[in-house]
């Protein structure tokens, strides 16, 4: 069963053109990667299912139409989207901005009990709990960013380059910490990335666009032996 599925898909940025008829899936429980050069829309493709960019075609969750809902209301449905950049509240402790994360929920005790997840699936932010995200180094602020999106309890986790200005140590520990996620509650993930290396280790299935085309799509292990992929995104 697909979660997430996008049919056709068009977006810009007034009158500018960004994405072409753009169609991909996230099965229930799985890891897809979207990869593609700077500018080839991997970014607009996420806000577009965020209802940040309007769009022609349809993008569905769980079968039901997401078009002429807002960002907010899109959230409430079950999507939460990890921005590139972190996106966190700076002037808020590590601990706020968990339970902010869980703004949509009302189950006041189990939001306590998956706080103590996030912290032991990230035990730095544990030691930094009633510090301003602000302060965390950016490693730091990226867990916490996924943490959040996890408190919302999401059917699928929209994550923006994730890896992006962080050391190659910490991208080992987060990329470890979305496997365990992924496998441990089923939380479906739409991932962009440059580090193609790294998030097709993790996924199941992957997308290629170029200058906002779908050019290619399969199994990750499919498309990571295909020779002009492993030519322009691993290096070899």
């Amino acid at each position: 069963m697909n979660v997430l599925e996008l049919k056709d898909v068009s977006a810009g940025y007034g009158r500018i053109p960004v994405l072409h008829d753009v169609s991909l899936t996230v099965a229930e429980g799985s890891v897809a990667v979207l990869l593609g050069a700077n500018g080839a829309g991997k970014t607009t493709t996420l806000r577009a299912i965020s209802g940040m960019v309007r769009y022609r075609g349809r993008i569905l969750l769980d079968g039901q139409d997401l078009r002429g809902l807002g960002p907010d209301q899109i959230a409430r449905r079950g999507i939460a989207h990890g921005v590139e950049g972190r996106g966190t509240f700076t002037d808020l402790t590590v601990e706020d901005n968990l339970v902010v994360g869980a703004f949509r929920r009302r189950d006041k005790a189990q939001i306590a009990v998956d706080i103590e997840q996030v912290y032991t699936l990230f035990p730095r932010l544990r030691d930094r709990r009633k510090q301003k995200a602000g302060s965390l180094s950016g490693g730091e602020q990226q867990m916490l960013a996924v943490g959040r999106a996890l408190m919302l309890k999401p059917r699928v986790m929209l994550l923006d380059e994730p890896s992006l200005g962080l050391a190659p140590v910490i991208i080992d520990d987060l990329y470890d910490a979305l496997q365990r996620i992924n496998r441990t509650t089923g939380t479906a993930m739409l991932i962009v990335e440059q580090n193609a290396n790294l998030a097709l280790e993790i996924a199941h299935d992957a997308y290629v666009l170029e200058t906002g085309s779908m050019v290619l799509s399969g199994t990750a292990v499919d498309v990571a032996a295909d020779d002009g992929i492993r030519a322009a995104y691993l290096g070899h």
